[in-house]
C-alpha cells in the first residue's frame, strides 16, 4: 500500500502490475507539482488524465445515458470516466483509492485558473459596454494580418446627447450600441470600445464588401434603436502596409463619413493611407 498524504484517508493500492511501475504516492505528488504550474482548466484536465495513465488507467468518454460517479473531464468536452486498462482488478483498485484525491487537487487547480482568467477578462473589458477595452483593441490591431478588415465607428451627435440629456443618457446609448455590435459580429471577429463614443471592429480575413454590408446592417439596426442618432463608419483593408496604416486609413474614412453629414459608411481609398 502506498504512503498517504497526512490528513487524507488511506487509499487501497495493491502491488502494482509490471505495466504500472509508479506508486500511487509518486503519481499523486507528481500530479500536485504539475497542477501548480497549469494556466487553464484544460491544462488541469491534461495533468489529471496523465496521472490516470500513470496509475495504469485510461480515460474514455462516458456511454450514452451513463452518469459517472466521478467525471474526469473537469468540464472540458464530454463526460469522461477513468477505467482500468484491460480490466485489471489491481489497477481498478488503485484508481478507486487515488482518483478522488487526484480529482480534488485537479478541480482546485482548475477553479484557481478559472478565477485568474476571469480577473484577466475583467481587466481587459470596458466596464460600461462589456466589450473589449482600448488596450485589448490595440493588441488585436497590432496582431491583424493582411486580409483582415479594420472598421472604426463613431456615434453621431453623442456630445450633444450628453449635453442635452445628461451623461446617464449617453451611457445608456453606449451600452445599447455595444449590444447592437455584439449581435452583428461573428465570434471570431473582434469588437471593442476604442474610447469615448468610438468603437473598433476587426473582421478576420473577410472580403471588404462583406464588411461593408455588415457595417450597413449595424447602421440600420442602430437607426431602428435610436432614430435620432446615426453612426458613422470608416473601413480599411489590412494590406502589406500593415495594420497601423489600415487603422489610419479607416480613421480618415470615418471622418469623411462625419463630414458628409454622418450616418455614412466610407471605404478608405489609396489617398487615405499614410
Amino acid at each position: 500500500m502506498d504512503d498517504q498524504p497526512e490528513g487524507r484517508p488511506a487509499a487501497p493500492d495493491p502491488v502494482a502490475p509490471a505495466d504500472v511501475p509508479a506508486s500511487g504516492t509518486t503519481v499523486a505528488l507528481a500530479c500536485v507539482r504539475a497542477l501548480l504550474r497549469v494556466g487553464s482548466r484544460a491544462e488541469a484536465a491534461q495533468v489529471l488524465h496523465r496521472a490516470i495513465g500513470d496509475l495504469g488507467g485510461e480515460v474514455r468518454t462516458a456511454a450514452a445515458g451513463e452518469v459517472p460517479a466521478l467525471d474526469v473531464s473537469l468540464g472540458i468536452g464530454e463526460l469522461s470516466v477513468a477505467v482500468a486498462v484491460d480490466g485489471s482488478a489491481r489497477v481498478a483498485a488503485r484508481l478507486r483509492g487515488w482518483l478522488p484525491i487526484l480529482m480534488e487537487d485537479a478541480e482546485t487547480a482548475a477553479l484557481r485558473c478559472d478565477r485568474q482568467q476571469s480577473q484577466e477578462v475583467r481587466a481587459r473589458t470596458d466596464a460600461l459596454t462589456g466589450l473589449s477595452d482600448r488596450r485589448e483593441g490595440d493588441e488585436r490591431l497590432a496582431a491583424a494580418r493582411a486580409g483582415d478588415v479594420v472598421c472604426l465607428l463613431d456615434l453621431d451627435g453623442f456630445k450633444a446627447l450628453n449635453d442635452s440629456r445628461g451623461h446617464a443618457a449617453g451611457d445608456r446609448a453606449l451600452r445599447r450600441f455595444g449590444d447592437v455590435l455584439r449581435d452583428h459580429v461573428r465570434g471570431l471577429d473582434f469588437v471593442g470600445r476604442y474610447g469615448g463614443d468610438e468603437f473598433l471592429v476587426i473582421f478576420t480575413v473577410a472580403p471588404v464588401h462583406v464588411a461593408m454590408r455588415r457595417m450597413w446592417d449595424i447602421s440600420a439596426a442602430w437607426a431602428a434603436d435610436d432614430p435620432e442618432h446615426a453612426v458613422s463608419v470608416g473601413i480599411a483593408l489590412v494590406d502589406d502596409s500593415g495594420p497601423q496604416a489600415a487603422a489610419t486609413a479607416a480613421d480618415r474614412a470615418l471622418y469623411r463619413s462625419k463630414r458628409a453629414g454622418g450616418g455614412k459608411v466610407s471605404l478608405a481609398g489609396p489617398g487615405d493611407r499614410p
